[in-house]
């Protein structure tokens, strides 16, 4: 996957002295801060956590480089894709992400985990399927999972502030109340656990495949937040993408990208 930059894009760029709010918001930034538009303020890169380092490394080690963006740290920001130091232009090629680095919903269907569940997920419930492909790689753990630094670097639940489908009965009720979002997130809620009712019905026939640690209501309510705040339509399906997800982005921006494929593999020929 490739992304190209179609008009004159200004993401958070580390070099510079200042940034500019008006740049989309990192949308599970472990703060849930609001800036007003226009407004600037400094933005020195917050300390790199060692997860950080670890998924430079792991970018560099699959092939994946690109000197126009980098990962980075912001204070109250969390971890997002920023502009490298000479900054991006119309057109640029910003990033290119292998296919094989995707989680889809097609390779979980197709494991041990998709075989599991096939009576109760069905096969166009991408979200499902990613969420449990999700906690299948955090249950494998550092020694067995390939693609961990990516999986480390995901925000918890805790740092998921944002996310309303993770908060607390009351918290919720305190927060949305009058509202039409309370009623849609209680709601959003409970079809889940009960759709986790369903996949917890299978789990001891599968007791190898589903480690309790992992996967459990907590667990799958998390990895559900995520593909909701991460995952990105990538031909008829929805996919994670690792580097790609850290992209900022606002509603009404007037930046753009697009993403297009091509050649073998999938690679993004825009983006």
């Amino acid at each position: 996957l490739m992304l190209r930059c179609l008009a004159p894009l200004y993401l958070l760029s580390t070099a510079a002295d200042a940034y500019s709010l008006d740049a989309p918001r990192h949308f599970v930034a472990a703060v849930s801060a609001r800036h007003a538009r226009g407004t600037v303020a400094s933005a020195a890169p917050a300390a790199a956590p060692p997860e950080l380092a670890s998924f430079r490394a792991w970018l560099s080690e699959s092939g994946i480089a690109s000197e126009a963006v980098e990962p980075a740290k912001l204070p109250g920001w969390g971890v997002c894709l920023v502009a490298g130091p000479d900054g991006v232009a119309q057109g640029d090629t910003l990033l290119s992400i292998p296919t094989a680095l995707h989680l889809t919903p097609a390779s979980v269907a197709a494991g041990p985990v998709g075989a599991a569940v096939a009576r109760v997920v069905p096969s166009d419930d991408h979200s499902a399927l990613l969420a449990l492909g999700l906690l299948e790689q955090l249950s494998r753990g550092e020694a067995n999972c390939s693609s961990w630094p990516y999986i480390e670097l995901l925000p918890s639940g805790d740092e998921m502030v944002g996310m309303p489908l993770l908060w607390a009965d009351e918290e919720r009720a305190q927060l949305l109340s009058g509202s039409h979002l309370e009623g849609c997130v209680a709601q959003a809620r409970q079809q889940l656990l009960e759709q986790w009712a369903a996949v917890e019905a299978v789990l001891p026939a599968h007791a190898e495949v589903f480690p309790r640690s992992v996967f459990n209501a907590a667990g799958y309510l998390w990895a559900h937040a995520v593909v909701l705040s991460r995952a990105l339509p990538f031909g008829e399906e929805l996919h994670l993408i690792p580097l790609l997800d850290l992209a900022n982005h606002a509603a009404g921006s007037p930046h753009a990208c697009s993403i297009g494929v091509s050649g073998e593999g999938g690679a993004v020929s825009e983006a």
